[in-house]
């Protein structure tokens, strides 16, 4: 099994160490965001500026981060 170990230099690298703790749960979330709106567009009925909205969010969205 491989493992790896982060490091980060408190209080400089609060910022990073906060973005690795929560990581997981960003991804989570849009994963979750994608999914919300990809059902809009399938199975509801939007309307044509919701549809729009919905496809330029899901187009913000880095997909490959959520094929992991």
């Amino acid at each position: 099994m491989t493992k790896a170990t982060l490091e980060f230099d408190l209080p400089d690298d609060q910022g990073d160490f906060n973005a690795a703790l929560r990581g997981r749960d960003a991804l989570l979330i849009l994963w979750e965001i994608d999914a919300r709106l990809r059902s809009l567009l399938k199975h509801g009925e939007p309307t044509e500026a919701e549809e729009k909205l919905a496809e330029e969010i899901r187009n913000m969205i880095p997909f490959h981060l959520l094929d992991e």
